[in-house]
């Protein structure tokens, strides 16, 4: 190693984040002898401070009062974190005690809003939930296998981050709690609807967050805060129950959603996988713990337009021609293709389907608040307008009959893709990141539903065929803000897609890229 890259791995923590192969982290590990700075933590992801405890360089007591001091600086400006939902005296009293040998031991992470967590008051951004909460106590009273498998792999729980209300659109600006602002531009939105957990990773508030995705609710923030973001096959990770003890989804559009993270590094994502995967799936044989790329080179597909046959806006399409380019230089074959799925159809049944899932909330209105409370003011517009569409559109069963019919025809045509190719690229959006207020779900309903339609990519297809797709943060616009960029695999084909992104993070490394709000 040469005097001056020794230099500035001194001077800089970013060095901790793990390239393929580790070779960063092997060049730390020969030099970084002496304690970091309480000030240089945010710069670390997970796992690097999950070797910091195990050489007792630093306690998890001392990290767990580093990321509440981070949340003290920095979401004021932001609004990631929901500090009114959860105790952070229950983080220092874990932190206080064993911890385990897991690999995020000691590590402090973070829960969206909308997950099975009886420790904190999860009120999915709604209205309806936080009164009737007020009234009775906590809804959820047991955590999910998922969040069970967090906390057995040491990960120590330090807060609970911002989602829109019941996790419905692809931006966080709920009623209840406001905007979550971009670190990178705080007059843009953070994504949806794991917008807070990706704007606290990228921030530097955690080094990871829970997220979960129904219809592109982990790509989405991801790829509009510059983080990773990978939702796996469906069923790959355990529970997958988001707010079951609520009833908050129909089984079938529970079907679509997956549970996983948002990180910094790629190394963080596959060990939490590994961590909260189904070890005995007689479906999907376990991914384990990818540490690196692989030789294998891939035939990727470029899949530009969305569902519409609308090509994407010209900055994205810079940023997906960008990574092609790069994958290309890296020794993958490239080729741009369409799909044979009828588009319209396909956005039809699925938008359906999505709109008869929240018909028990109108339900549950009085259930919980009484018959007089109006329904206004216990849901938000965009809700409302999702309760009146699938109304007017039969209710569950039509709607189900619909998703049924096109979700098999899109399975068999995304089939026929991956037998020609390994994996897909494709945008997470149509267009950059957005301004808040553009997708506020207080705005008039068709015409937020219009805006919806044209401006997202092709995430619900992954959902709706249960394949794995990650958004990797590998461009970045004139005006700084960041585009992430959608690879997919066939079911069961996540380790491809580490693979790929432990590449891609080693030839353009996103982890040193800092938003004018971090918290280092």
């Amino acid at each position: 190693m040469n005097h001056a890259r020794r230099d500035f791995l001194k001077k800089s923590a970013v060095f901790t984040l793990a390239t393929a192969g580790g070779s960063l982290l092997a060049e730390y590990t020969a030099i970084a002898q002496v304690r970091p700075k309480l000030s240089e933590l945010a710069n670390y992801d997970a796992l690097g401070l999950a070797e910091l405890i195990r050489k007792k360089q630093i306690s998890p007591l001392e990290l767990v009062d580093d990321v509440i001091g981070r949340v003290e600086r920095v979401n004021p400006k932001i609004n990631a974190v929901l500090t009114k939902l959860f105790d952070v005296e229950k983080a220092r009293g874990r932190a206080k005690q064993g911890i385990g040998d897991g690999p995020f031991a000691g590590v402090p992470g973070m829960l969206k809003n909308l997950t099975q967590y009886k420790d904190a008051r999860i009120d999915a951004g709604s209205r309806l939930y936080a009164r009737y909460i007020e009234k009775k106590g906590n809804v959820v009273q047991v955590n999910s296998p998922l969040i069970d498998a967090m906390e057995r792999s040491g990960m120590i729980i330090a807060g609970v981050t911002n989602s829109p209300e019941l996790g419905l659109i692809d931006t966080t600006e709920p009623v209840l709690y406001g905007a979550t602002r971009n670190p990178w531009n705080t007059d843009y939105t953070a994504g949806g609807s794991s917008g807070g957990s990706a704007a606290a990773v990228a921030a530097g508030i955690v080094p990871l967050a829970h997220g979960s995705d129904a219809g592109g609710s982990i790509r989405i923030p991801a790829c509009q805060c510059g983080v990773f973001g990978l939702k796996p096959t469906r069923e790959r990770e355990l529970g997958n129950t988001r707010l079951s003890s609520m009833g908050a989804e129909s089984i079938i559009l529970g079907s679509l959603a997956s549970e996983l993270c948002l990180s910094h590094s790629v190394r963080d994502t596959a060990a939490f996988l590994n961590a909260v995967e189904k070890k005995n799936n007689p479906f999907l044989p376990p991914v384990g713990f990818i540490s690196g790329p692989f030789k294998k080179r891939l035939k990727v597909a470029m899949l530009l337009e969305t569902f519409q046959g609308k090509k994407p806006h010209s900055e994205v399409e810079k940023a997906i021609r960008a990574s092609a380019q790069l994958c290309e230089r890296l020794g993958h074959k490239v080729e741009e293709a369409k799909t044979e799925i009828n588009g319209p159809e396909f956005i039809d049944a699925f938008l359906c389907l999505l709109a008869s899932s929240t018909l028990q909330y109108e339900v549950r209105i009085e259930q919980f608040l009484g018959k007089e409370t109006k329904r206004e003011d216990a849901l938000e517009p965009w809700t409302l307008g999702l309760i009146d569409l699938a109304k007017s559109r039969g209710g569950l069963q039509p709607c189900s009959q619909r998703a049924i019919k096109a979700f098999t025809e899109a399975n068999a045509a995304v089939e026929k893709l991956f037998k020609t190719y390994d994996v897909t690229l494709s945008p997470v959006m149509r267009v950059p990141p957005y301004k808040i207020g553009w997708h506020a779900p207080t705005l008039d309903f068709n015409m937020l539903l219009a805006r919806v339609l044209d401006d997202i990519g092709t995430t619900p297809l992954n959902n709706a065929v249960g394949t794995p797709a990650m958004s990797v943060p590998l461009y970045w616009t004139r005006d700084g803000l960041p585009i992430g960029s959608q690879f997919a695999a066939w079911r069961g084909g996540e380790a491809t897609l580490l693979g790929l992104a432990y590449e891609l993070e080693e030839a353009r490394p996103w982890a040193k890229k800092r938003p004018p709000v971090f918290a280092a």
